[in-house]
């Protein structure tokens, strides 16, 4: 029988639990264990009761792997790259599902949050894809199917410094698969709710041109009044190859998106509707080292409640020009530097046009010390705004590897703009706020991410943020809110992520995260942040072209008002999902929520009960 004796643990930081004192905690000896009020409890044959919290024991499951087994790292601890390889091993079939593998993030088919933030800036083939009219940073997720991805780059609480303000969050960089041969495929699925969905992709190669397509359809009648939706999208992509790796690259996408919203379920909205629009053009050229982006995003929103008498639209364009390039000096100095430029226009049924615009430069400096080894980096942008105070914002990160561990501290400091449609723009549940200012957070992280043989690997990262002039959404009493900044915000926590390979047909893996978001003003924990958030997924092969997936999700009580006086119970959720594949069929059958459970998400809105589709993926 395995034990392990525990004798102490220092104090978790952020966490605010001390560790304990367990005497000869056996493998078999736990013969009850739950979770209640953050705290992991036991009993033991015995009829001893014992306590752990929650975050110290996954700390303590870490611990206890003997670290002579590792041998290498799977991730750097500042960057989560996912590649298309490890996509298709998901078995999944939306970004949003990929990105919910990763502690720390939840996300949705429209919207992101990394450690409690949505202020993410996600980026398509070098053009942002958020949507700047949506209601609480929206991302246009649909405008690329997951079986177009080559690789997903995720920066938790870092990437302002490069790419710019709303990055509080983070930064999550898509890139789609290259041309070098003709490849595609058509995939279908039907569900219940009256969901289908039918989309394809092609990629097709020509010496030293590459072609991209894609196109999409999905509907779906909802599952409560006025939830129905409807989608479609296109795009494109061309990429022209020359001597010396150099390339032209030009991307184009387009979505639509009508849908109806049904409201809480305390003020529910029957028969309001939202029909969106988004054109989004992108050029990008790498030459000798130097690489330069451009787009344009033009995007569309209309909100019509006749029981409101609403019947408005939001107009957004958005351009922009980076500017990037780096150099060597010796083996161990690197400097980057690169500027960006940035216009936006709006205009609503409420306002009329108004025009803002930024420039900003960059500087990067990296040293790196083979012998100890150490890598340093550290450096500024600025920031001039024509409607807000200009800004200098640090960055600064500092990694050492000792084989098999990478340990890694970082430091940022970024901006988030208030949209135009949250300080102007009006619909049946917000009220205008022009006076709306930016949001400036502060990210500290430490990391550390091992990989033990070649059946684990772990990782965990602390984190402690903090936002002044928070930007959120406060209800009143009468169903309508509006758009405030808070004062001063901190989320401090961390991420813990564990995978097993426990045998050749059987893995498992675990995530958790802890986050404590508080309103330092009034004292409030800030709504829709749960305090835990544990996932785990049990795959399952018993054929090589048979895989079985089953996954629990489990989040604590969370606040559904900034005053505290309401709040949804914590939940327990199950998912399964399953797929046949054949040399170019895949068939597949996804299932959520399955046991029909009737919850509410963070902000009051119902969940879906259960769902299932089932479809088919056709390859060439």
């Amino acid at each position: 029988m395995a034990c392990h004796k525990i004798l102490c643990l220092a104090r978790l930081p952020f966490f605010g639990y001390y560790g304990v004192d367990i005497d000869q905690v056996c493998d078999l000896s736990v013969v009850c264990m739950k979770i209640r009020g953050g705290v992991f409890w036991f009993v033991k044959k015995e009829g001893d009761i014992g306590k752990i919290p929650v975050a110290s024991l996954i700390f303590v499951l870490a611990v206890l792997i003997p670290c002579s087994m590792c041998r290498g790292t799977a991730n750097r601890p500042d960057v989560i790259i996912v590649t298309s390889q490890e996509i298709k091993a998901l078995k999944v079939h939306k970004i949003s599902d990929v990105l919910n593998q990763v502690p720390g993030i939840r996300a949705g088919d429209s919207f992101v949050t990394i450690r409690g933030s949505r202020k993410v800036k996600v980026l398509l083939d070098g053009r942002p894809i958020n949507d700047p009219t949506s209601s609480h940073g929206g991302v246009k997720f649909d405008m690329v199917s997951v079986e177009n991805v080559e690789r997903i780059e995720i920066y938790r609480g870092k990437g302002g410094l490069q790419y710019g303000d709303d990055a509080s969050g983070g930064v999550i960089i898509i890139t789609t698969k290259g041309m070098k041969a003709t490849h595609g495929n058509i995939k279908s699925y039907l569900g219940n709710f009256r969901t289908r969905d039918i989309s394809g992709n092609i990629r097709i190669n020509r010496g030293a041109i590459g072609i991209g397509l894609s196109a999409g359809h999905e509907y779906t009648n909802g599952y409560q009044v006025n939830s129905d939706r409807k989608k479609e999208r296109i795009g494109g992509k061309a990429v022209y190859r020359w001597h010396g790796g150099d390339a032209l690259r030009l991307s184009a996408g387009y979505i639509e998106d009508d849908r109806g919203l049904a409201g809480r379920i305390e003020y529910p909205t029957p028969h309001s509707r939202k029909r969106g629009r988004m054109l989004s053009l992108a050029a990008g050229m790498s030459v000798h080292g130097v690489e330069s982006e451009a787009f344009y995003n033009h995007s569309n929103t209309r909100n019509r409640d006749p029981d409101r008498g609403i019947d408005s639209f939001i107009t957004v364009k958005k351009a922009g020009g980076d500017l990037r390039a780096s150099m060597k000096y010796g083996k161990w100095i690197s400097l980057g530097y690169g500027g960006s430029l940035r216009w936006e226009e709006g205009e609503s049924s409420r306002f009329k046009a108004r025009q803002e615009d930024s420039f900003s430069v960059f500087v990067v400096g990296s040293l790196r010390l083979e012998r100890l080894p150490v890598n340093l980096s550290a450096g500024l942008r600025k920031s001039v705004y024509s409607d807000f105070p200009n800004t200098l914002n640090p960055e600064i990160k500092a990694s050492y590897r000792l084989s098999p561990w990478l340990v890694a501290i970082s430091y940022s400091r970024t901006n988030n703009i208030p949209s135009f449609y949250q300080r102007f723009d009006e619909t049946s549940v917000k009220r205008p706020n022009p006076d709306l200012g930016m949001e400036k957070a502060q990210n500290f992280s430490i990391s550390f991410s091992c990989t033990p043989s070649s059946i684990m690997d772990f990782g965990a990262s602390l984190f402690f943020n903090r936002v002044r002039g928070r930007i959120t959404y406060v209800l009143g009493d009468d169903g309508i809110g509006r758009y405030e900044n808070f004062g001063r915000v901190t989320y401090k926590g961390g991420d813990f992520l564990i995978n097993w390979k426990v045998a050749r047909w059987l893995s498992l893996q675990t995530t958790y995260t802890y986050l404590k978001a508080i309103d330092e003003g009034t004292g409030h924990w800030m709504p829709s942040k749960p305090r835990h958030r544990l996932k785990g997924e049990i795959r399952y092969r018993p054929y090589t072209d048979l895989a079985i997936i089953l996954s629990l999700r489990y989040d604590s009580k969370q606040y559904t008002r900034s005053d505290n006086k309401s709040s949804v119970p914590d939940r327990l959720i199950g998912n399964l999902r399953a797929e046949y594949s054949l040399p170019c069929v895949d068939f597949f059958i996804e299932a959520k929520n399955l046991w029909d459970k009737r919850y509410l998400y963070g902000d009051g809105g119902l969940a879906p009960p259960f769902t299932w589709y089932a479809g088919i993926n056709y390859r060439f």
